[in-house]
């Protein structure tokens, strides 16, 4: 039975974001567990991700998928997922680099070898973007016959805002990425704001970077709203 796990930091932007793809997962009756961890920590721990996701391949039985907090589920997956047999599933953009937004790990020896090899090496290159450690150990371990390797359709790591733009009209989301990262920056740019230009950036529609945030929160409940999940967000979500 498949399993749908992930973590998220404790501010409200991401814990909103984590029920919205927990109460997804659960409108198809897939099994969900999200674990939350203050900002403090999440930062102080040196490869977290792959640490977590290792830990967890170790920790839970049958195939597991790891998504990011800020993504949802707009259809059944459990078809697809349950019926893959290689050792670990992830899309690779245009087919060359490796994105770890969406990543199913089997419950099969290799695949937990593999996750403790990517926890390692992570630990040995703290400064490296782990997702570009895990493309290199994928790749290396494929072509050494290790593993074997599913690239997921775009379906399944759809960005909300560009993959579009990258695939065409063709492609429609299973599983969106709604980019949370987004308005993390127009947080950081809110904090060093003094009192007057915070209330202007608060007001919808009136700055060009609080309208691309408004605009990404009218996708997320939008989408939100077709599960019939009563979860939004606002701009009072950020601040």
């Amino acid at each position: 039975m498949l399993t749908i796990f992930g973590f998220h930091t404790d501010d409200k932007l991401y814990r909103k974001h984590a029920q919205i793809l927990q109460r997804s997962a659960e409108k198809f009756d897939i099994n969900v567990q999200f674990s939350e961890f203050s900002k403090d920590d999440w930062q102080k721990i040196i490869a977290f991700k792959p640490t977590f996701i290792a830990g967890m391949r170790r920790d839970l039985k049958g195939p597991i998928l790891f998504v990011d907090a800020d993504a949802i589920i707009l259809k059944d997956i459990r078809p697809f997922f349950e019926s893959l047999q290689e050792d670990i599933a992830v899309h690779y953009i245009n087919g060359t680099r490796l994105i770890s937004s969406t990543v199913f790990i089997n419950d099969t020896p290799n695949a937990r070898l593999l996750m403790d090899e990517w926890e390692r090496r992570q630990l040995n290159q703290p400064d490296r973007w782990d997702q570009v450690v895990l493309q290199e150990l994928v790749d290396e371990w494929v072509e050494e016959k290790r593993i074997t390797l599913n690239k997921l359709p775009p379906n399944y790591t759809f960005i909300f805002d560009t993959s579009r733009r990258t695939y065409g009209d063709s492609v429609e989301p299973i599983i969106e990425q709604l980019q949370a990262s987004r308005d993390k920056r127009w947080i950081d740019k809110y904090q060093r704001r003094n009192s007057f230009h915070q209330w202007l950036m608060r007001i919808p529609y009136l700055l060009k970077s609080t309208r691309k945030i408004v605009g990404r929160h009218n996708v997320v409940n939008n989408r939100a709203e077709s599960l019939g999940i009563d979860i939004r967000l606002t701009i009072d979500d950020l601040i």
